[in-house]
């Protein structure tokens, strides 16, 4: 029997040589060569598909963010659309024009402002809303010179934004009081509409 055994080897050495070998081979491979330093080239390729992969990934995002903004965007222009001031039809324009001045003027002292001087103009001829209107349009021009400290002004303008109608800021200009520079004065000039 172990002649038998030893024949049969004998025969098949080559064969279990080169199974021995691959195994060999095969080890080297897993064990040695994994753990050896991956030549530049390979490296580089590695790196450029790890960097691509996060180009993808960052484009993505950004188109993800650029699409929600446009879609913000689109939403506040929509939000943003006011309304012209419909009038009573009384035929008096300062009559019809009167609550949006009590609404200014409330948004004004409710802010802290002080109105140092409030000067109107019917028809403002250097407006071309209502120069180009016709018929259409009514248009009242309000020159206020107004007094406050910058937060006054930043919460009257916020709430000047939120306004329901249409009104137009034609002239902001600010400068500091020349004995304390904390203290703004404004010549600010708002022209509202009303629709016939």
């Amino acid at each position: 029997m172990n002649k038998d055994i030893i024949n049969i080897l004998r025969k098949n050495i080559p064969y279990i040589g080169l199974v021995i070998l691959a195994l060999l081979l095969a080890l080297y491979f897993v064990c040695i060569v994994d753990n050896a330093p991956v030549p530049s080239i390979v490296r580089n390729y590695k790196r450029q598909i790890d960097l691509s992969r996060e180009v993808d990934q960052k484009k993505q995002e950004l188109e993800q963010i650029l699409n929600d903004n446009k879609m913000k965007s689109e939403a506040s222009k929509k939000a943003t659309v006011k309304d012209f001031y419909k009038v009573s039809g009384t035929g008096d324009i300062m009559t019809d024009f009167s609550p949006l001045f009590e609404n200014i003027i409330t948004m004004i002292k409710q802010n802290g402002l002080r109105m140092k001087s409030i000067k109107y103009t019917v028809s403002p001829q250097d407006d071309n809303l209502t120069k180009k209107g016709g018929t259409t349009y009514n248009g009242c021009k309000v020159d206020f010179e107004l007094v406050g400290y910058y937060p006054q002004f930043t919460a009257f303008l916020n709430e000047l934004s939120l306004y329901p109608y249409f009104v137009n800021i034609a002239k902001f200009e600010v400068k500091p009081y020349q004995y304390d520079k904390r203290i703004l004065i404004s010549n600010l000039s708002i022209v509202f509409y009303s629709k016939r």
